[in-house]
């Protein structure tokens, strides 16, 4: 990413997460990027493609995470704690961007056919088919119990999302969530009696 272009995101997020994404002109990001406007049209066609370049950054970056993941060293039930605290770190350290993301970008990820709605169901494709080859992995070498691998991803996929919406959208006293979370899944996953799987 060049310097400016990275600027011009920026200056867009933090604008966006203050005054809201409809609220923020673009002569109000290129005048806060330090770039003139024309140059912010030459990297973006419009606010719409600042945001979904946002996504597109931070899904590749989770993405990453998920593919530093050595399946072949580790047992499936260690594959799926891995997936989920890679995607908890990622949130953590870009909370602003995610942020404005799932409040500002709503609308663009639920109609078919936009870039944004292409660019989610290609990860979620991704990361359910992940989730399924981690849990079945886990099922064939002992480490998950059994159970039903697709309704299991996409349960954890829902059970993630739904806490980070509350986390960083909701106004109210919530306590950290995103660990618990994670010990109860894992919980889940583990056959009756067995104790808890060396990572």
């Amino acid at each position: 990413m060049t310097p400016k272009r990275d600027r011009i995101i920026t200056a867009a997020i933090a604008l966006f997460a203050e005054k809201g994404f409809r609220n923020t002109s673009t002569a109000e990001i290129a005048s806060q990027a330090g770039v003139a406007q024309g140059t912010l049209f030459y990297h973006f066609k419009n606010k719409e493609g600042i945001l979904t370049e946002v996504l597109r950054e931070l899904l590749d970056a989770t993405r990453q995470g998920y593919d530093r993941i050595d399946s072949r060293r580790l047992s499936g039930y260690a594959c799926v704690e891995r997936l989920l605290r890679s995607e908890q770190t990622l949130v953590e350290r870009e909370q602003l961007r995610v942020r404005v993301l799932i409040r500002d970008m709503t609308d663009e990820v639920l109609v078919p056919g936009t870039c944004g709605h292409g660019l989610i169901r290609d990860f979620l494709g991704y990361k359910i088919s992940l989730l399924i080859r981690f849990l079945q992995q886990g099922m064939a070498d002992g480490s998950v119990r059994p159970l039903d691998a697709e309704k299991t991803a996409w349960f954890i996929d829902a059970a993630f999302y739904g806490i980070l919406r509350i986390r960083l959208l909701k106004d109210l006293p919530i306590p950290p969530l995103a660990e618990h979370a994670i010990d109860l899944c894992l919980s889940a996953l583990r056959p009756p009696c067995a104790p808890p799987p060396a990572s």
